[in-house]
């Protein structure tokens, strides 16, 4: 017995066809997706368990010393605080708390200090993030980043910056940098509990794998409706 009792007309097979390819290349290109995102947490993973290096400091940047496990000595600039706005834990609004770290020759390396909820945007309900003494922080080294599309300018005037420009930021305390790395803290806990480190993205969501298996899956379903529909019964007097 033939797979097919009917005959599809060219129109059916040109459509299935073109989805049946649509379907099989999104499902592939998910594949993919799934391999890089996978080597790109092992990488990162890997470089935060480096036995942690000084913060360069260097105008030059690596992007292979992204996410590299560093340190820091330096006094914090508490009066030039930045607010990294839009951030969310666990379901809850505020905002990353980016301080300067002045070196002793008078420059600056940026410090994301962690999450602060919206609430304790004013320094006075969190005074004892208001570190004064000399201090040595750990985490791991960050590049700078890159205005995304559907991100809004920074203000700075407003002090609300929605990505990490450290040039501008830099320009904006009023301190030449002493290195373009930025260091984004671990979960070390400071007096008061604010700001709470260990916000970088070293884990990042794979649900690759689930998105292949659904495309995939439909294009399944495309190939057995197809078949289905052109094994029912024929019609008496219908074109075959």
């Amino acid at each position: 017995m033939p797979l097919l009792t009917t005959r599809p007309s060219p129109a059916i097979k040109i459509c299935a066809g073109l989805a049946l390819v649509i379907l099989l290349g999104l499902g592939s290109w998910q594949v993919d997706r799934l391999f890089w995102k996978q080597n790109l947490i092992a990488e990162r993973h890997a470089q935060a368990a480096l036995p942690p290096i000084e913060v360069p400091l260097t105008q030059d940047i690596d992007p292979a010393m992204a996410f590299h496990s560093a340190y820091a000595e330096g006094r914090f600039l508490n009066d030039q605080e930045m607010y990294l706005m839009a951030r969310t834990r666990r379901g809850n609004i505020g905002f990353h708390l980016i301080t300067p770290l002045e070196q002793e020759d008078g420059r600056i390396i940026l410090v994301n200090r962690g999450w602060v909820p919206q609430d304790n945007r004013d320094p006075s309900t969190r005074p004892d993030s208001l570190i004064e003494e000399n201090v040595r922080v750990t985490g791991v080294l960050r590049l700078p980043q890159q205005k995304h599309w559907v991100q809004p300018e920074n203000e700075p005037l407003e002090n609300q910056w929605f990505f990490v420009d450290v040039d501008a930021m830099a320009e904006d305390s009023g301190a030449d940098l002493a290195s373009r790395y930025y260091l984004e803290l671990d979960e070390t806990e400071i007096p008061g509990g604010l700001p709470i480190g260990g916000q970088a993205k070293i884990d990042l969501p794979n649900n690759h794998l689930e998105y292949a298996i659904t495309w995939y899956s439909l294009a399944l379903s495309l190939i057995v409706i197809f078949i289905l529909y052109h094994r029912r019964p024929q019609q008496d007097g219908a074109d075959s």
